[in-house]
């Protein structure tokens, strides 16, 4: 089925708000499939926290420090199965969006088989991750952070295309972002302007509010606070006198606190991003698309046993 043109500045609207249905239409399959990845990652870092919490107060006598190490593998283990499933889900979750792309909602979906398209190029990309980490690091550097923004900018498909166009490498999936971006500067900064505001902070920031204001906040800061009471905070405290400020257990109690709960909702949106993202590869540069539509469907009907609904 030929695909209908679309505007590519009011297309950005048209997608977010259509993302956001979609993403509301699966958001119990989503949750679902993305609650270990999500919750397995905060749990295994609590509960390293809590047991290096009781090692230094209540059994540094008793049990020596190898040990300690021993019983704290099983956690590091939840954190870097849950770890791995998410970053898979971090690419998967295009291919889910654009074979269940439409207005009628997929009753099955089989994200075992979604995750197969990725794990069958895990090599590629790992190496992909590791390349943009590295540019992420270098980027960090003070004398070129302010061009850092406009070098994410550039690369803010490159998940999608290789998520969706075959056996691409990780240079080439960087390269075709590039291009794709570069004819539609606009319409990306658009998509990730909205998608910034609405899901890293008016979401969290709502939510944060709201739990305030029936007084979960503070249950989770007390566990918090005296957490970091066995922390010593001199080293940090003498940098930050430089600037007159001094950081004390309940602030930074307070602060990791919003901090889970801005990690638990944005990390509950990515099917929302991932969307946005796939619809926006969409109508960038279509005729070229098409070309990779064939083997893209070829790829995905070999891990799910079906063909793609146009």
């Amino acid at each position: 089925m030929a695909r209908k043109k679309v505007n590519k500045f009011t297309g950005v609207f048209q997608i977010f708000f259509s993302s956001l249905r979609t993403y509301f239409l699966y958001l119990d399959k989503c949750a679902k499939y993305l609650a270990f990845p999500i919750l397995g990652q905060l749990l295994g870092i609590i509960l390293i926290f809590a047991l290096t919490y009781f090692y230094n107060t209540q059994f540094y006598n008793s049990i020596n420090l190898t040990t300690f190490f021993v019983i704290l593998i099983p956690f590091f283990v939840i954190f870097i199965k849950a770890f791995y499933d998410y970053i898979i889900a971090f690419a998967s979750l295009n291919v889910m969006f654009y074979t269940v792309g439409g207005k009628s909602k997929v009753k099955n979906i089989d994200f075992k088989a979604n995750d197969n398209v990725i794990i069958r190029k895990l090599p590629n990309y790992v190496c992909l991750l590791l390349i943009l980490s590295i540019i992420g690091i270098l980027i960090s550097i003070p004398p070129v952070l302010f061009i850092s923004p406009f070098i994410w900018l550039f690369l803010a498909l490159t998940v999608q295309v290789f998520a969706l166009e075959g056996d691409v490498s990780p240079f080439k999936a960087i390269s075709r972002s590039i291009n794709l971006v570069k004819s539609n500067i606009i319409p990306t900064i658009i998509m990730l302007l909205l998608c910034y505001i609405f899901t890293y902070w008016f979401l969290p920031n709502l939510f944060i509010w709201t739990l305030e204001k029936v007084s979960l906040v503070s249950a989770l800061i007390s566990p918090y606070e005296e957490f970091f009471k066995i922390v010593s905070l001199d080293s940090i405290n003498s940098l930050l006198s430089l600037v007159n400020y001094q950081l004390d257990a309940l602030t930074l109690a307070k602060f990791t606190s919003e901090m889970t709960i801005s990690f638990i909702v944005i990390g509950f949106t990515l099917p929302f991003r991932c969307c946005c993202f796939t619809e926006l590869y969409k109508i960038f540069d279509s005729d070229k698309i098409k070309e990779f539509s064939k083997e893209t469907d070829e790829i995905i009907t070999r891990a799910t046993g079906r063909k793609r609904k146009n």
